[in-house]
């Protein structure tokens, strides 16, 4: 298995983790993964990390916004290659100076939030989101799109800035789920 390496520092991980080598934790200590999760190469994660089971992240996204935030997927998530998620940001505004080297009194504001992406939620290729989105349930966002507030359940959403353009069928999505645990207990 890929993760030996890190496997004793993280909280939780669960059975069948695949982690590609080139994937880099800035808290092992704060990820917690369940059961039938993917991560591809070149991923890069900076905050808090609570992965469902049945996820897949494809190759070269990241997940930023210092150890005050939280990035969640529940079951049946996925990122495609290159989604960047931002969990917690600088204000740019001139407060004061910005970036994490900065000591606490000469920094601007700092936004640190959640972001989570609900159960069957799926971004596109190269995707941004913003801090504090909430990806609805079964929500489809289409390549390139950025997502810069909450998104409907079961919405398919595309577009800078993300917009619903239909409603995505959840029948045969929550069939295969129930089949699937069914099978599994």
């Amino acid at each position: 298995m890929a993760y030996t390496d890190l496997e004793y520092k993280f909280k939780k991980i669960g059975n069948n983790v695949q982690i590609g080598r080139n994937v880099f934790f800035r808290y092992p200590d704060q990820v917690e993964i369940d059961d039938n999760v993917i991560i591809d190469e070149f991923c890069y994660f900076t905050t808090k990390v609570k992965l469902g089971s049945y996820i897949h992240i494809s190759p070269h996204c990241t997940v930023i916004g210092g150890k005050k935030s939280e990035f969640i997927m529940e079951d049946f998530t996925g990122l495609s290659a290159g989604c960047r998620i931002v969990c917690g940001t600088d204000d740019y505004l001139g407060d004061g100076l910005t970036n994490p080297t900065i000591p606490e009194k000469y920094h601007a504001s700092v936004t640190f939030s959640k972001v989570v992406l609900k159960k069957h939620s799926l971004l596109g290729t190269g995707c941004v989101v913003h801090p504090g989105v909430v990806i609805g349930e079964g929500a489809a966002i289409g390549s390139m799109s950025l997502v810069t507030k909450n998104i409907e359940p079961w919405s398919v959403c595309i577009g800078i800035p993300a917009k619903k353009i239909k409603t995505r069928s959840s029948e045969t999505i929550l069939k295969y789920e129930s089949d699937l645990r069914s099978e599994n207990s």
